[in-house]
Order: C-alpha cells, then sequence, then structure tokens
C-alpha cells in the first residue's frame, strides 16, 4: 500500500470538506447556534417597555431552544442596554458586528434605529423588528430594516380621523424635543391638513419631563378641545399630573409608546379618558390565536401580569423565528432577508404580516381605545 497517497488522499478529502463548510458557512452561525444581538433600553425614561420587549421575545425563543432550536440550532439573544441614547445604539450595532452577530434584533427607540438603520446596511446584516415609529425613517425602504409593529404615521391617521369623525377641530399637541417628538409633529400638521384641522398650539418638553408646567399653561391658555400627546412614558407622566391641577376638560390623545401598561396603573383615575392607538392586538383577549399563545407561555412560568410590550416581544420573535425556518439549513444574511421578504400573508396568530420586497412594514392596523376609571382599555 503507497501510505503516503492514502494520506495525501485523505488530507485533500479533509481539506475538501473543510472547505465546503466555510464557504457556506454565515457569520453568527454554527451548526449549533444562532447568534442575535438586541440593543434596547433597560434603564432610563423607556426602561419599563425595554425590559418587556426583551423578557417577551426571550419567552418564545426560549419555548423554541426547549423544543430543539431551528434545524438543530437554538437561538441565542445577547442584549445590551443602550439606555434609550442612539449612541450607545450605534455603539452596541458595531460591538455585535465586530462579534460576528448573525442579524440584529429588536432594536428600540426611533432615534436609536436611525443610527444604526445606515450602519446594518453598510454591513450587510439584516435589522428584524425594529421598534421604531418615525415616519422619516419609514418612508425610505431600507433593504436590511424590518418593522413589525405599525408606524407612529398609521397612529396618528387613526387618532386625527376620529377626530374629525366627532367634530373636535381645535386641537394642541405636546411633543418631546427630539427625533421621536419632532417627526411627529410634522407629520401630525401634514395629516391634519386632510381633515381640515389646523393645530391651536404646538409646545415642547424635555423626554424626562422637564417643561410640562410651562406646556400645561400654554396648552390652558388656548382651551383646545382635544391633546395629541407625542411624548414618552416619563414626560407623559409629568403632562398628565400638571395638567390633572388644572381640571382640564380636553380630551387626551396618545399613541402607545407614550402610556405603557405601567405607567396606566400609576396615574390611576388620572389616565381615565385617555384615548390610546395601539398596533399590536389587545394582550388580554387570548380570542387572538397569538394571544392566547403568549398568556399560556407566561402562564408555564408562573406569572400573569401580561403586558402590552411583552406580548410585542412574543410577537416578534415568533416573526423571526418563522423567517429562520423560512430560510433554511443552509443560514444566510441575504437568505434571511428573502425568507422575511416571502411573509406576505402570515398569519402569527390574528397578527397578519404582509412583508413584501417592497414594504418592510408588517402591519398598519390600528385601533383606538379608551382607558376607563378602574385602568381597562375599552376597544
Amino acid at each position: 500500500m503507497n501510505l503516503k497517497k492514502t494520506w495525501c488522499i485523505g488530507m485533500a478529502a479533509t481539506l475538501a470538506a473543510a472547505f465546503s463548510v466555510s464557504a457556506f458557512a454565515e457569520v453568527g452561525v454554527t451548526p449549533t447556534e444562532i447568534n442575535l444581538g438586541q440593543s434596547t433600553y433597560l434603564t432610563g425614561p423607556m426602561a419599563e417597555l425595554g425590559n418587556d420587549f426583551k423578557s417577551g421575545a426571550e419567552l418564545y425563543f426560549n419555548d423554541v431552544n426547549a423544543s430543539g432550536g431551528v434545524f438543530g440550532r437554538k437561538i441565542i439573544l445577547k442584549t445590551l442596554d443602550d439606555g434609550y441614547n442612539p449612541k450607545l445604539a450605534l455603539e452596541n450595532a458595531k460591538s455585535f458586528e465586530k462579534d460576528g452577530t448573525f442579524a440584529l434584533f429588536q432594536f428600540a427607540g426611533t432615534g436609536s434605529v436611525l443610527a444604526v438603520a445606515p450602519f446594518a446596511a453598510e454591513h450587510k446584516i439584516p435589522l428584524v423588528a425594529a421598534i421604531a415609529t418615525g415616519p422619516k425613517l419609514r418612508a425610505e425602504l431600507n433593504p436590511y430594516t424590518f418593522y413589525v409593529r405599525p408606524g407612529n404615521t398609521e397612529e396618528y391617521e387613526a387618532i386625527i380621523k376620529n377626530l374629525a369623525s366627532i367634530g373636535l377641530k381645535q386641537v394642541a399637541i405636546v411633543y418631546i424635543d427630539e427625533a421621536y417628538g419632532e417627526e411627529g409633529v410634522d407629520a401630525i400638521r401634514s395629516i391634519m391638513k386632510k381633515y381640515h384641522i389646523d393645530p391651536s398650539v404646538a409646545v415642547s418638553l424635555k423626554k424626562n419631563g422637564d417643561g410640562a408646567e410651562n406646556a400645561v399653561k400654554t396648552i390652558i391658555s388656548k382651551s383646545p378641545q382635544a391633546v395629541i400627546l407625542v411624548t414618552l412614558p416619563q414626560s407623559t407622566k409629568a403632562f398628565m399630573q400638571a395638567y390633572a391641577k388644572s381640571r382640564p376638560v380636553s380630551q387626551i390623545y396618545t399613541p402607545s409608546a407614550g402610556l405603557p401598561s405601567g405607567l396606566i396603573k400609576e396615574l390611576g383615575v388620572g389616565a381615565a379618558g385617555i384615548g390610546i392607538s395601539r398596533g399590536m392586538p389587545p394582550e388580554g383577549n387570548d380570542t387572538f390565536g397569538i394571544v392566547k399563545e403568549y398568556q399560556s407561555a407566561m402562564r408555564r412560568i408562573g406569572k400573569n401580569n401580561f403586558t402590552a410590550n411583552q406580548l410585542e416581544g412574543y410577537l416578534d420573535a415568533k416573526i423571526m423565528v418563522e423567517a429562520l425556518h423560512r430560510a433554511g439549513k443552509d443560514l444566510t444574511r441575504e437568505g434571511l432577508i428573502a425568507a422575511l421578504e416571502s411573509m406576505s400573508k402570515y398569519d402569527a396568530g390574528g397578527f397578519i404580516v404582509k412583508f413584501s420586497k417592497t414594504n418592510h412594514a408588517a402591519s398598519s392596523a390600528i385601533d383606538l381605545v379608551v382607558i376607563s376609571k378602574t385602568g381597562r382599555l375599552i376597544y
């Protein structure tokens, strides 16, 4: 036997196999793992929402991993805190890219996604379930960024359409003085023109609530019939507490990001009558398949404190896993993009995903709800 020849043939076969694996291997994917990177606000003014997004996603991914993962690969979600700071969110994205993360998942905040989306596109990293509602951000189709929740444009449209239907024409706007609020004011003014409504006044405050007292004084001086808040939880709380002292009669409206479940409970009867635009199924209504699934998963871990944002995190994770299944065993970033764009009629349990090559926003459906005196949401 020619041992040298046999050795050479064996080595050649080994090298060929190794080359084959490396040729088809994707960054962040191993035979046993798929690595995802998440940046959200675990601290700061939006901490309640960020922690709910994270725990909801983990709830779904943990169940998938316990059942064997996706084609035998477990989903590893690494989460970094950005405190609702776009600069930190971008640094986190760069860290994930350096570490060889397969995809970015559920980066949260309009300012943060504004900063991160171009970076993701430059490095051809999918940014899936970006939680950002800014109208300008969504107006441009980024080939690597996908949104699940509807944008603020749809939420504002629902609010203003309702105002017009009940004849409220004197409307004030309160907004935070950064990207989320400034884009919101521009969008609201544009939509109001369609319904022949002119804003009585637009007044700003800080996202931490500073300036709430002065904002209230300005609003009260105009005696509006309705007030639209483009604020975040901390600034919503400050405004509502200051506004309550004036014994107002104006109808208050806010997009969902401004008034999460925890703040509704904290405000108590002070939240009664506020109208909220929502793009997620009601977390307490288990006639929706996704809600029933989420509630069951929560009960399995001994919890029953259901929240809208945790449900959203759970839903985002479910959509991500569906795309990973569609992308197949030979997982690549481009394959994930194609899989997401194939989800044009995917029913996630009463939430219909309508992605396509020309549309990276899953849904535009909005409900308007009113908070009762007991803190219940009335649809």
